[in-house]
């Protein structure tokens, strides 16, 4: 205690005097975990708003590998993988050390003043497993060169052993009995200081109230309660970490903070202005409006634009064009004005720019030219312009409006090549298996697809394995007619498979209701029928839809036959919302709502914050479980979390597409659907005309 006394003194000292300028309020440095703190205890700092910490840390017997996100300047999340080396769980297989998930927040209550330090409440390793649950209240306020910290902790943070923190259900179950239990619990006061010597040096040392004997895996009673060492930034990103810790051990560290922009690792080469040569504008100026529209379809589909169609009649040019070039709809918006504006003769005096997906439109843009030519140019304003401008989620008032029996009409389709192939390698990752913690399946995956007619398309999808150590797994069958826990069955194959061999159709239906036909190999567990409608409310911010599926199980080695054993068809059903919660920060949520591929009725709630073209978000599903045999199965909760990144990260220049990848619990069988050849639902906030509204200043970049 004689230790916290000295802190508290330094606290209360720091308090009386003014807080440093803005320009040295002390920076989110990472603890010797994910989350951001002093060594073993946190602080009230958060990383910033859409900045992402990767970290690798290790005081023995413990090492941490995780991950952190700031969101909104209010709050930080955090999970992490924590590695025991005094356990070996399954001594016989090899799996190696003890490893255990586990995920916290920390929520910012005020902020720091010239008077008032930051205050934040947090929790960790609340549900699951509860290794290490704890939760917490901390102030810390910046003096000088100086950052003190303060805090009251429960749970462990409160001095408690594991084994005095109650559950009532054990296992990867969500049991909230220590994070909604009394306030008046066990509490212990632990805090600490950093002095900042440098910019890129920080001398940190913290007073822990962990009772380091009664943690799970933990070593013999700390020798004393303190921690200390340095934290030193390499470049813009990089931290390096050395501390001792408890009086008897030396710690290592190592974090990379990031902010998440879509120009990320290369510096972006700036576009160079659309121009054309005096030949072209001179055809332009002496074509008919046929000619006029292949002259103008061709050098948009040369700008890079796909699927382009153009009609032109003596007055206007309408459009349609599939943006493949931006991630910003409206960035391709203003490109393809620019072309038109530039090559078009004079007698055009009004644009209709329409933006489509697989062969729907979903944004429409009607403008006259002098508006149009007025904002890219920056003579008028965003309000000023959407004044006269229609932007909307369908098109059918102006096709209406263009495509009239007294219209001269000439028009003209670039057909893009109907044969589409490209070849991946691949790596799919089987995490936290008792036979190995990682265990790694490596193939080549050659995709090809065909569109035989409009919205039509026939994919084709192998794998060639090149390394499979899944065949290493053993499998327990939980189920009579298992959803997904038979995965393994099929991933441990190392001949070629057809993972997808589908029919995908899509239409436009009456009342502005977009709709998907897909038949043959979904997956390579799955094949059948599948069918989906949805429609968009609101500018894009809403949307209702419902979607269902047929399907039987494949057999494992024979990739043109069903399942002999396994005759069952499994039917899905769903009614799927979608809402844009808070457009402005890119929060969105969606609910799929039916009976799920185990039979399981229930409902799937996902929540998402799509920003600066990244996206992260996680799921919950909750479904009736009472039919199914397995006691793994029954109360399962299926929830994950996922990120998509935009390939403009690892390019150097503006570039549409992304990669995603998901983090799943466990698999069981409750809350499992099917792949589809695509889809309508889920979608993300990019493509609604409310998106392109609120950014339509790309539009002149």
């Amino acid at each position: 205690m004689r230790y916290l006394l000295v802190i508290l003194a330094a606290f209360w000292i720091g308090g009386l005097s003014p807080r440093a300028t803005a320009g040295e309020i002390p920076p989110p440095l990472p603890s010797l975990q994910s989350y951001t703190g002093l060594w073993d205890m946190p602080t009230a700092r958060i990383l910033p708003d859409w900045n992402v910490r990767f970290k690798y840390g290790k005081a023995e017997p413990f090492r941490y590998y995780g991950v952190a996100l700031g969101l909104f300047d209010r709050l930080e999340i955090h999970g992490q993988f924590t590695e025991n080396s005094n356990l070996f769980p399954f001594k016989d297989q090899g799996y190696g050390y003890h490893k255990d998930r586990n995920a916290g927040a920390r929520l910012v209550l005020t902020r720091e003043d010239e008077f008032f330090p930051q205050t934040a409440i947090g929790i960790y390793d609340p549900i699951g497993t509860s290794l290490f649950p704890s939760r917490y209240l901390v102030l810390s306020k910046g003096m000088h060169k100086f950052d003190l910290t303060l805090g009251a902790g429960q749970g462990l943070m409160g001095g408690e052993s594991l084994d005095d923190i109650s559950r009532k259900r054990k296992g990867e179950t969500f049991d909230t009995t220590f994070l909604f239990s009394r306030l008046g619990r066990k509490t212990r006061l632990f805090g600490g200081l950093e002095y900042h010597h440098r910019p890129d040096l920080t001398f940190s040392a913290e007073y822990s109230s962990f009772k380091y004997e009664g943690m799970h895996g933990s070593p013999d009673k700390a020798r004393w309660p303190v921690n200390l060492g340095l934290k030193y930034k390499v470049g813009k990103h990089l931290y390096l970490q050395g501390g001792y810790m408890r009086g008897e051990e030396w710690s290592i560290g190592l974090s990379l903070d990031l902010p998440l922009e879509p120009e990320g690792l290369l510096p972006w080469t700036k576009e160079a202005p659309y121009s054309t040569t005096e030949k072209n504008k001179w055809q332009a100026h002496a074509a008919d409006n046929r000619d006029l529209a292949e002259l103008l379809a061709t050098e948009l589909k040369g700008d890079g634009f796909l699927n382009v169609t153009a009609s032109v009649n003596d007055r206007e040019i309408y459009i349609e064009f599939i943006n493949a070039k931006y991630l910003s709809h409206a960035k391709a918006f203003g490109r393809v004005a620019k072309v038109l504006d530039t090559l078009a003769p004079e007698r055009i005096e009004t644009f209709y720019l329409n933006l489509m997906s697989q062969g729907q439109v979903i944004q429409s843009m009607k403008s006259t030219r002098e508006e149009l030519r007025a904002f890219m140019t920056r003579k008028t304003d965003k309000n000023s312009f959407l004044k006269f401008t229609e932007l909307s989620q369908y098109n059918a008032s102006q096709k209406k409006d263009f495509f009239t029996p007294e219209k001269n009409i000439g028009s003209y389709h670039f057909q893009d090549d109907r044969l589409n192939w490209d070849m991946n390698l691949k790596i799919k990752t089987l995490l936290n298996d008792p036979s190995g913690f990682f265990r790694h399946k490596i193939f080549l995956q050659p995709r090809a697809s065909i569109s035989p007619w409009k919205n039509g398309l026939l994919i084709g999808e192998l794998e060639f394995t090149l390394l499979n150590e899944w065949d290493e797994v053993p499998y327990d069958n939980l189920e009579p007619d298992p959803a997904r826990t038979d995965f393994i069955l099929y991933e441990r194959e190392s001949r070629a498979r057809v993972s997808t061999l589908a029919y995908d159709q899509h239409l436009n239906l009456p009342y502005h209701v977009l709709g998907r036909f897909s038949a043959g190999i979904f997956e390579s567990a799955y094949a059948g029928v599948g069918g989906e409608v949805f429609r968009y409310f609101k500018d894009g911010r809403l949307g209702l839809g419902l979607e269902g599926e047929f399907v039987r199980k494949r057999d494992t080695a024979n990739n043109f036959k069903l399942h002999d054993e396994i005759s069952k068809t499994y039917e899905t059903y769903y009614l799927n919302l979608y809402g844009q919660l808070w457009p402005s920060l890119g929060l969105e949520a969606g609910l799929k709502i039916g009976q799920f591929l185990a039979g399981d009725f229930g409902v799937r709630t996902e929540l998402r914050r799509s920003f600066k073209y990244f996206t992260i978000g996680a799921w919950y599903t909750h479904t009736d479980t009472d039919h199914l045999v397995s006691e793994l199965n029954r109360g399962n909760n299926e929830k994950g979390v996922f990120i998509r990144i935009p390939l403009s990260l690892f390019k150097d220049r503006d570039q549409r597409g992304s990669l995603q990848y998901a983090f799943t619990s466990f698999t069981r069988d409750p809350g499992q659907s099917v792949r589809q050849p695509s889809q309508l639902y889920p979608m993300d906030p990019y493509r609604s005309v409310n998106h392109t509204r609120a950014h339509l200043e790309d539009m002149t970049r």
